[in-house]
């Protein structure tokens, strides 16, 4: 049970309750909302991420469960596990995320996760890091590892701190169902 209570949506305006409605009504947002200005602007950041970014879906997938796996987020990995499949990451890869078996995965992916790994271990990537990952991705993905990163870091702090439970409801995957992020 959430450490505080979720908003009453008889009290929300329509049209706060119509942006829930539109986000999925996750309990990620519904907390949020008792700031809808917060919201509203991590909404856009995430949708950005999740819909607009120039990163492979599946690269961007694999640095979200990192995170949420690093983090300790069982919030995170139930919903992006079911993104991750629906963007096309395989059951194996899916299955070496999960194991931490870093060695089964291509080595764009593990580039991507070291980035990640770096910001939640130590607040930033290191110049080696950086410097490997410029082989795989140019600048534009490389901001976007760094920001999806520091964004789902963000969220599993909100989801812990506030002990945000996994909803009764299909997980966000279904969102993405053909491969479309």
């Amino acid at each position: 049970m959430a450490r505080i209570p979720y908003p009453d949506p008889n009290s929300q305006e329509e049209d706060l309750r119509d942006l829930l409605k539109r986000l999925g009504s996750l309990n990620v947002t519904r907390m949020l909302s008792h700031s809808e200005d917060l919201l509203r602007a991590y909404s856009k950041l995430g949708m950005h991420l999740l819909r607009s970014g120039r990163l492979d879906p599946v690269i961007r997938e694999a640095v979200i469960l990192r995170i949420g796996q690093m983090c300790g987020s069982d919030y995170e990995w139930h919903q992006h596990a079911s993104v991750a499949r629906a963007v096309g990451m395989s059951p194996e890869i899916l299955s070496a995320i999960e194991a931490e078996d870093d060695d089964a995965l291509p080595e764009r992916m593990r580039a991507a996760m070291l980035i990640a790994q770096g910001i939640k271990s130590h607040g930033g990537a290191d110049a080696e890091t950086i410097a490997a990952a410029t082989a795989h991705f140019d600048e534009v993905e490389l901001v976007e590892i760094i920001m999806t990163s520091g964004y789902y870091i963000m969220t599993a702090g909100l989801l812990l701190s506030l002990d945000i439970e996994i909803e009764d409801t299909a997980p966000l995957g279904a969102e993405f169902s053909g491969g479309q992020a």
